[in-house]
């Protein structure tokens, strides 16, 4: 299991959208997240957090339980950004998350 910084809400306002905000915004909050082993996210936007570094995740997705995996075969959008403590990932490989009660990713 790796200590992951899970980014969640990222937006700018659309009169603000087109001028770095949202950039300088995920490149700050890169620096900051040096003590996680990676840093995910959900997104319908992939071509601008993947111009930042991030990369999309191929492989199958699920959330964690206390009754198991529960799989979210229609999930899309996961993104990961790999950070100086990132061990070597397969972007095909099973990735999970944490359940929460309203929703798993």
């Amino acid at each position: 299991m790796l200590r992951t910084g899970y980014v969640d809400a990222v937006s700018v306002a659309p009169g603000h959208q087109g001028r770095g905000v949202g950039s300088a915004v995920m490149r700050a909050l890169a620096a900051a997240v040096v003590d996680y082993d990676v840093a995910c996210l959900e997104t319908e936007r992939a071509g601008f957090f993947a111009r930042l570094g991030w990369e999309e995740w191929r492989g199958p997705l699920a959330g964690r339980s206390e009754d198991g995996l529960i799989p979210t075969p229609d999930q899309t959008g996961i993104m990961i950004l790999r950070l100086a403590r990132t061990p070597a990932l397969d972007r095909d490989a099973p990735l999970s998350i944490e359940a929460h009660a309203t929703r798993i990713w």
